[in-house]
């Protein structure tokens, strides 16, 4: 891994691993056993769906880089599927999901039902939020040892919040993993 570090070196045994590792995949099955229908959300133009993770559980320090890794390539193989399972109708949707570190909790699942809407999103420059591209050489694929499937592509950008109301300012990630390009 690159740069975030989140194994606190604790070895201690966590209860309920294989379960909750389990219940993720099972609920992301769920979630995306089809192509959601866009006549269900038809004034966004698009779908998306927050991973059924617990944020104190997989953004914690605790929480061994195994998981985090597992879910990641948990979804990235759920892309997949549903790319595969599309049809003449549906070849103009753009499937993604999206990893965001250090907070994995903010990941999502997204399907783009138009083009439009698809590069609509990818305009983040405002006083309050930005997404500044990664280098090149930089690939959480290579540093998480994540197998991206033929046919997926991968993006990443530097993503800086600044509220001034608040005075909070977050800096992070977030990678895109399927049909960007």
């Amino acid at each position: 891994m690159h740069r975030w570090k989140f194994d606190c070196g604790n070895k201690k045994k966590l209860r309920g691993l294989g379960r909750r590792c389990r219940n993720f995949t099972k609920y992301l099955n769920e979630d995306t056993q089809e192509i959601p229908n866009p006549e269900k959300d038809s004034y966004r133009n698009y779908w998306h769906s927050h991973l059924s993770l617990s944020k104190t559980y997989i953004d914690s320090h605790n929480t061994p880089n195994s998981v985090r890794r597992f879910c990641m390539q948990a979804t990235i193989d759920r892309v997949a599927y549903l790319v595969s399972l599309k049809t003449e109708k549906e070849k103009d949707y753009r499937i993604l999901t999206s990893i965001c570190l250090p907070e994995y909790f903010d990941s999502t699942m997204i399907v783009f039902y138009d083009d439009e809407t698809f590069n609509k999103f990818f305009i983040r420059e405002s006083d309050y939020l930005r997404w500044i591209p990664l280098p090149p050489d930089r690939d959480i694929a290579k540093e998480w040892l994540l197998h991206i499937p033929e046919g997926l592509e991968l993006k990443g950008y530097k993503e800086i919040i600044e509220e001034e109301e608040d005075d909070d300012f977050r800096e992070g990630e977030i990678w895109f993993v399927g049909e960007i390009g």
